[in-house]
This record gives structure tokens, C-alpha cells and sequence, in this order.
């Protein structure tokens, strides 16, 4: 299988000369994490930048000072698994795609499963890539309490568990931030995020970067959870695995017990093992 079977071609990029805000604006409009950078009116590759870059420089302003420059790239006639290795060697999520020195395609974690595993016929079971240490938190916790856990953890989302130690939702960095009031130390008034504000974990970077404060109210994380949540087990092959994730736009299933009880989550950056042994 080649890169070209699987490239995402409609790839948005940032130009340089530009500013920290100018990235924030695209992650804002496009949900995406991170981008290849190109010189101004070109498609000609320079560097990435991503949410993390943002993160790591606080204090940096200027895009070509926060990126990431000669990144690591791929051609259309390239195999796929050469990208598979690169992403597991260089733990990244994406890759650009080149033509000459000019961006044609990005290559992500998510093209890979969705779009190479997931149509395969891969019936192992996904045990072996279940990850059984992981962090999770109690349904009765304290929403400010339940960022900070998330924050420290760096973890975009969470299984909840209930009294009775069984999995009873998801919570996402995003179901925090849509209920939270956001205050910055540099405007007069509070802005309050809501379902309309569109605010997932780049808005959190965002906060972090302008020196965002957040006011969470008086509720819980099971309140604000995802209670409808896409499971697996340990005997689920892997290529369903892989289908279930692109269906639902996920990156991570929890994997539960023949009783229903949690027991670990599967990533799909595990999955790329799984993905390297089984595409030819």
C-alpha cells in the first residue's frame, strides 16, 4: 500500500511570516491540531507547527520561531509502513506529504487506521495493544478537580467510573471548557464558553497561552459526561476496532470485561503496531 492510497490531499497550512494568533485562528477554524508551515503565497514546506509548539513557547510570537523546522516528510510513492515507522519512532500524529519541496498531502495516525486497517480483515483480537494502566476519574468528582486531574495527566478525555466501579461515561476536555466561565487577565469582562463557542482542547492551549482563567460550576463530571459510550472488548478484532473509531471520529475506545467492567482503553497510536504487521 502506498501513501498515495491513503494521503489526505486537501491539507490546510499555515504561511510565514505569521503570528501565534494567526495558528490559534486556523486551529480554531479547523479543529485540526497541527499543520505543515509554507512560505507566504507558496506550498513550498518550511516546518510544522502544532498546539504543543504553542504550549512549550509561551512567550514566542512568531510562527517561524515556534515551529518545528525540516520536519520529517513522505513522498506519494512511498509505503505506507515506511510512514507507520516514522510516526511510532518520532511519536508524532502526522506527516507531511511532499512533492518536491512543495506540500501535495498530510498523513496522520487517524489516515492509517481508518483508512488502511480499518478495511483490512485483521481478526486478531485487540488484546495485545489494550493498555491496562490508565488514568480515569470517579463520576462524583468535582468538575474544576476533574480538569486539573486531566491536566496533569494530558489526556484529552477520560473514562468515569461509578460507585460501583463500572464504566458509566467519557468526559472530554471539551465537556469541561463548554461549562466553563473563561476570564483572561488582560480583558475587563468574562467571556462565557458555550456549545456555540465551539471550545475543544486547542481552546484550553488558547486559555493557557493568553493566560486564561477558568470558573467551573458547582457540578460534577457525571453531570457533564458522555453517557452513550463506543466499547470494545478484548476478543474485538482489530480492523472492527479500527471502524469503530473512524465511524465515530474517536482516537481511543475503553475495553471492557465480559461483566461490563472496565479493564483498559485502546489507542489508536497502539494500533500502529498492529497496522505495520498486517498492511503489505
Amino acid at each position: 500500500m502506498k501513501i498515495k492510497d491513503i494521503v489526505t490531499s486537501e491539507v490546510t497550512c499555515v504561511e510565514v511570516p505569521s503570528t501565534r494568533n494567526d495558528v490559534l485562528a486556523v486551529i480554531e477554524k479547523t479543529g485540526h491540531f497541527g499543520f505543515p508551515v509554507v512560505k507566504k503565497g507558496t506550498k513550498q514546506l518550511v516546518g510544522v507547527v502544532t498546539k504543543r509548539d504553542l504550549l512549550k513557547n509561551p512567550d514566542e510570537n512568531q510562527t517561524a520561531l515556534l515551529m518545528t523546522r525540516s520536519p520529517a516528510t513522505l513522498e506519494l510513492e512511498e509505503d505506507v509502513k515506511k510512514a507507520i515507522t516514522m510516526l511510532i519512532e518520532k511519536s508524532i500524529r502526522r506527516l507531511p506529504v511532499v512533492q518536491g519541496e512543495d506540500v501535495v498531502g498530510i498523513v496522520t495516525v487517524a489516515d492509517i487506521i481508518h483508512k488502511a486497517l480499518g478495511r483490512l480483515d485483521v481478526n486478531d483480537p485487540v488484546k495485545p495493544y489494550v493498555k491496562k494502566v490508565l488514568p480515569a476519574i470517579w463520576d462524583k468528582t468535582p468538575l474544576k478537580v476533574a480538569y486539573e486531574l486531566m491536566r496533569l495527566a494530558d489526556a484529552r478525555s477520560m473514562p468515569v467510573i461509578s460507585d460501583e466501579g463500572r464504566l458509566s461515561g467519557m468526559v472530554t476536555d471539551e465537556d469541561l471548557i463548554k461549562v466553563a466561565d473563561v476570564s483572561f487577565k488582560d480583558k475587563p469582562a468574562d467571556i462565557k464558553a458555550s456549545s456555540e463557542s465551539d471550545w475543544d482542547w486547542d481552546s484550553v492551549a488558547v486559555l493557557m497561552i493568553g493566560k486564561g482563567e477558568l470558573t467551573f460550576p458547582n457540578s460534577t463530571v457525571g453531570e457533564v459526561m458522555t453517557k452513550e459510550v463506543v466499547s470494545v472488548t478484548e476478543l474485538t478484532p482489530i480492523s472492527e476496532c479500527a471502524r469503530r473509531m473512524r465511524k465515530n471520529n474517536l482516537d481511543q475506545l475503553p475495553v471492557l470485561s465480559a461483566r461490563g467492567n472496565l479493564i483498559g482503553m485502546v489507542y489508536d497510536i497502539a494500533l500502529l503496531t498492529a497496522a505495520q504487521k498486517h498492511i503489505s
